[in-house]
């Protein structure tokens, strides 16, 4: 499982607990147990854009593997109906079956209801190249805008690894044990001893054996002035969306445990956030500083690939990593010269496929690319992105895992502008 996918599905009370064990315990061995990559910040769609509504839209040729001079080639794929979570197999196909079922959390007014169905397949010829490339001039035809805050709205749906109460539990027990260790013997050992089980633990959770999501809005107000307050809300849908009826079924048997709470949060924090994980080097005071020229831009790709974190220690190739690195730069405040030119870079790319034309879950429909990097035990991860070329934003980018047929991580951006007030939206 990659950093990008494990900081998504940690538990939510993962880094509260840690924060208590780092001030109760030795700051540095037990910061070193607990550390967990850190959550990308959630992202938005256009500078000067405010929205992420469905636009106008007309027919868009794409297909046949993303290279450079590629010949296009005809793909079918089915065209599917807006979706209030990550799409599953489930009953889906089935006359009048469902794609997935949501169910309410034991506690909350959530009712249970039925995704749509997917509708008739229809064929849809797609050239990935033409595509990108129409998207680049579409972006470079953007206005470039302005603020001191870059706010940003997302839909996130993540896929549940553990229970986040047992996971917990767990760990208080662990520290509670180390606790009768330390009375009875050193100190020193006793700590040693918490921080060997506490790795082996987070190496090997007890995983949650049915599939099963969660889901939540995001906002964001970054701040451009170094020192000025952030602000981050996350409302939790307090819904389970689960992959089957099966799974429904699996998790009522095992004492449907309640794996989230609804409600809101929010906090403010002047921390100096990066806008990529994989480059620490672009802040928001820099990226509109990025080439707008496709061959400078790429060349500069390259360079951060290589000083990366891990370096040559980290197995991702460059496919992968420019699919990353494009979901943040495409969410982030970069000029629209640049976003021209990351589309120019990306429709050059031979490591990404073209999957036709798909709805994000807000229902929008555009163009879907795939990239695929190593997984656990010799598998493969499937990154994909969803694009509209007419209007050159990102309207969704999902994570799927080897073998699965729904992602574990789908999240569709809803809506991003620069303002000027920390509370105020586009």
């Amino acid at each position: 499982m990659t950093e990008r996918m494990f900081a998504q599905l940690k538990p939510e009370r993962l880094d509260e607990l840690t924060e208590a064990a780092h001030r109760r315990r030795r700051t540095d061995d037990l910061a070193r147990a607990f550390r967990t990559p850190a959550a990308p910040p959630k992202r938005a769609l256009l500078p000067g854009l405010s929205s992420a509504r469905s636009p106008r839209r007309r027919p868009w040729v794409l297909g046949g593997a993303l290279a450079a001079g590629l010949a296009a080639a005809v793909i079918v794929v089915p065209r599917v109906t807006p979706d209030s979570g990550p799409a599953v197999s489930g009953t889906a196909g089935k006359p009048g079956g469902t794609s997935h079922d949501i169910a309410a959390v034991p506690g909350t007014d959530a009712p249970t209801t039925d995704a749509p169905t997917t509708d008739v397949p229809t064929s849809v010829v797609l050239d990935a190249r033409t595509v990108l490339l129409a998207a680049a001039e579409s972006a470079s035809k953007v206005e470039a805008g302005t603020g001191h805050y870059w706010y940003t709205r997302d839909r996130t749906f993540s896929r549940l690894a553990v229970d986040d109460a047992a996971y917990v539990a767990k760990i208080r027990a662990l520290d509670a044990e180390r606790d009768r260790r330390a009375a009875s013997s050193s100190r020193k050992a006793a700590d040693r001893w918490f921080e060997d089980q506490l790795v082996e633990f987070k190496k090997h959770p007890e995983l949650l054996p049915y599939v099963v999501f969660s889901g939540s809005t995001d906002e964001t107000w970054r701040a451009r002035q170094r020192g000025d307050a952030n602000r981050n809300v996350r409302k939790s849908d307090g819904r389970l969306t689960f992959g089957s009826p099966d799974d429904e079924r699996k998790w009522r048997e095992s004492g449907a445990p309640r794996l989230v709470s609804g409600g809101e949060k929010s906090n403010e924090d002047r921390l100096d956030r990066v806008l990529s994980i994989d480059n620490p080097s672009l802040t928001i005071r820099n990226i509109d500083r990025l080439p707008t020229d496709e061959k400078v831009l790429e060349r500069r790709l390259h360079e951060l690939y290589q000083a990366r974190p891990g370096g040559a220690a980290n197995e991702e190739d460059f496919s992968v990593y420019l699919w990353q690195t494009a979901v943040d730069l495409l969410n982030a405040p970069i000029t629209p010269g640049t976003r021209a030119a990351l589309f120019r870079v990306l429709a050059g790319e031979r490591g990404l496929t073209a999957l036709g034309e798909r709805a994000d879950a807000l229902g929008r429909t555009g163009a879907a690319l795939a990239a695929k990097g190593p997984g656990d035990n010799g598998g493969s991860i499937e990154y994909r992105i969803i694009i509209d070329p007419e209007s050159a934003r990102l309207l969704q980018y999902e994570v799927v895992g080897d073998g699965e047929a729904t992602p574990n991580l789908r999240v569709a951006l809803e809506e991003a502008g620069w303002v000027d007030d920390l509370r105020e939206r586009p």
